[in-house]
């Protein structure tokens, strides 16, 4: 298997090169990214610091007095309902119990945006002490604007660890949650998000739905969001079979966004999600992410009647997953347009149920140009039950995919058997480096190497680089089968 540290070491350094339920939740509706009520004070405050600690603070200090670590205040609450827009929120480490809302007072500009930060070295801990209400966070941000939370932590969280709404230019980094009865990151109807480097644990540990049919989320969750990165987070540890807990999902009519350099290991549910719910979703690429020892890898759906439209899912490993490697889903009926699943190493996947490498469930007719190449489906366990199985086969384009060993579907008109394969599909060991010790690159004498094609969107290539950023085609001009180019 992939080591955690071998991961890490490797989305670090390219994180370094850059700057589900069926309840579908929140308003289409974005706050505008730049309504900020208070610029001039946030310029003015900008590099300015104040200083929170559990152990020595005092609420009753003035905010001058806050400005000197010696004197800080005592809550963390205090600390964001005093912060002027632009300044930094240093806090102590330790276990805070309390619930923290950011007042919009608080908002940032995009000269002087404002942070709220652990202490160098230390971790601000909240705990909710597993008490609170439905919908909350244990750090909260609603019609905020520029705000960026670091190094901080929630657990024990009645639902969420943190949450935002109605809110732009947000910035979640390096902080951690475990033990959230619903999503450990959860943040809708925001636009200019970025989700990166946190580790979110045991999340979603309510199983059952409410009497509203509201279920727990998942993991980490964006809804109606527009232009969103989600990056070098670790997902992980979610033994809970409920309704919701799956890794990553960016769904409800979210659009513009990107799912990459992701761990999601260890869950009872899938990995990463992509769902329309009854809106459109639109732009949204999913790539370089390794999905290790989950009940399904990457999915595709529209739950509620939407339409999932140019959505891209490269460069992804996809390992022991218990059912289907990738699969679209036929809940809602929802259409799918320009779905492209190419350039994947699928490994033992479908090994429970009717389940394989690729599930397509879907039977609306409306479906189009769902595109699936230049993918390596290895599968040597005794019960996934195909290579590839689709109820309509019109819409697909399906070749220049390496399998090892190849299961027809053999369940209708509509099957995908030996007669569907093509010249440039393969049925051969793909010849990993070393598979066993979770290494998954090619060995040059591999087949696929040079086997796959080069895939253009509008006459440009759709990517240049694999998972781990090496250059696509390097070595000519046909690329390499599967998520490594060697």
């Amino acid at each position: 298997m992939i080591t955690k540290s071998a991961f890490f070491a490797v989305a670090l350094a390219l994180t370094g090169l850059l700057s589900g339920c069926t309840k579908e939740t929140g308003s289409a509706s974005v706050a505008p990214v730049d309504t900020v009520p208070a610029k001039a004070t946030a310029a003015a405050t900008a590099g300015q610091l104040f200083y929170v600690s559990g152990a020595t603070g005092n609420d009753s200090r003035t905010a001058t007095q806050a400005q000197n670590p010696a004197t800080p205040w005592k809550t963390i609450q205090k600390g964001v309902s005093s912060l002027p827009g632009g300044a930094t929120l240093v806090i102590s480490g330790g276990i805070y119990t309390e619930k923290v809302v950011v007042p919009a007072s608080a908002n940032g500009t995009a000269q002087a945006p404002t942070v709220i930060r652990s202490k160098q070295g230390e971790t601000a801990t909240l705990d909710g002490q597993n008490t609170g209400s439905q919908w909350e966070g244990l750090w909260q941000l609603k019609n905020n604007q520029y705000i960026t939370l670091k190094g901080l932590k929630a657990q024990n969280g009645f639902w969420y660890g943190f949450s935002g709404e109605s809110s732009g230019n947000i910035l979640i980094d390096s902080c951690s949650t475990v033990n959230t009865r619903a999503s450990g990151i959860y943040v809708k109807t925001t636009s200019n998000l970025t989700i990166r480097r946190n580790n979110v644990r045991k999340a979603c540990q309510e199983p059952g739905r409410d009497a509203s049919g509201n279920g727990a989320q998942e993991c980490i969750t964006v809804a109606a969001v527009q232009n969103f990165t989600i990056v070098g987070n670790e997902v992980w540890d979610n033994p809970v079979v409920g309704e919701g807990g799956e890794g990553i999902d960016a769904k409800a009519g979210s659009t513009n966004g990107e799912i990459t350099q992701n761990y999601v290991h260890d869950l009872v549910e899938l990995g990463i999600y992509v769902d329309a719910g009854s809106r459109e979703s639109h732009t949204i690429r999913v790539h370089a992410n390794r999905i290790i020892n989950c009940a399904g890898g990457l999915f595709v759906a529209g739950e509620l009647g939407g339409t999932a439209l140019d959505i891209y899912f490269y460069n992804n490993l996809v390992v022991n997953g218990t059912s289907s490697g990738f699969q679209f889903q036929s809940t809602g009926n929802g259409r799918f347009v320009n779905i492209y699943v190419v350039n994947n190493t699928f490994y033992n996947n479908g090994q429970k149920g009717f389940a394989g490498d690729v599930s397509n469930f879907s039977k609306n007719t409306t479906n189009s140009n769902l595109v699936i190449r230049n993918n390596i489906f290895y599968n040597k366990t005794a019960n996934y039950r195909y290579s590839i199985w689709h109820d309509l086969a019109a819409p697909h384009v399906i070749s220049n995919n390496l399998f090892f060993d190849f299961k027809p579907s053999n369940n209708g008109t509509n099957s995908f058997t030996s007669s569907n394969l093509t010249g440039a599909d393969l049925l051969i060991d793909p010849l990993f480096a070393n598979a066993t010790s979770g290494d998954f690159t090619l060995k040059p004498t591999s087949p696929a190497i040079n086997k796959g094609a080069v895939i253009l969107l509008s006459g440009t290539p759709l990517f240049t680089t694999d998972l781990i950023g090496k250059p696509r085609g390097a070595n000519g001009t046909r690329w390499d089968m599967g998520a490594y180019e060697n």
